[in-house]
């Protein structure tokens, strides 16, 4: 698996969504529902992106970026941020904790979303 993007959603309908994009341009798709699967998926898998929603149980996409952070991965591996979560403070946190991009699912296509991915898979 040389293109594989791990996809961290708890919604099913969004994550079905989102795999079944990426899927159909020949990546391979790893999916976690929260953020503690999350991290065991990415120590374990080396993927070489992160999709991560913000808002889930447990462990938060927020609490994943700064565990990653912590570690000094997020410079290796990049991680798309892809949440509904529009507020300044929160996209500055992301960005700080070393998100590469931050998408507002609402303003962008999965068909944009997947040329986002491809540039960082690239």
């Amino acid at each position: 698996m040389s293109n594989v993007v791990l996809l961290v959603e708890d919604s099913d309908f969004i994550r079905d969504m989102y795999k079944l994009k990426l899927s159909k341009a020949k990546i391979d798709v790893l999916e976690a529902v929260d953020g503690a699967m999350a991290l065991s998926m990415i120590s374990e898998h080396k993927p070489k992106l992160v999709l991560l929603d913000l808002m889930m149980p447990n462990v938060t996409g927020l609490e994943v970026l700064e565990e990653l952070d912590k570690h000094k991965m997020t410079p290796e591996l990049p991680v798309i941020v892809l949440t509904n979560i529009m507020d300044k403070p929160t996209i500055d946190k992301a960005k700080q904790l070393g998100a590469r991009d931050y998408i507002i699912k609402t303003d962008l296509t999965p068909g944009e979303v997947l040329d986002k991915v491809m540039t960082y898979l690239a």
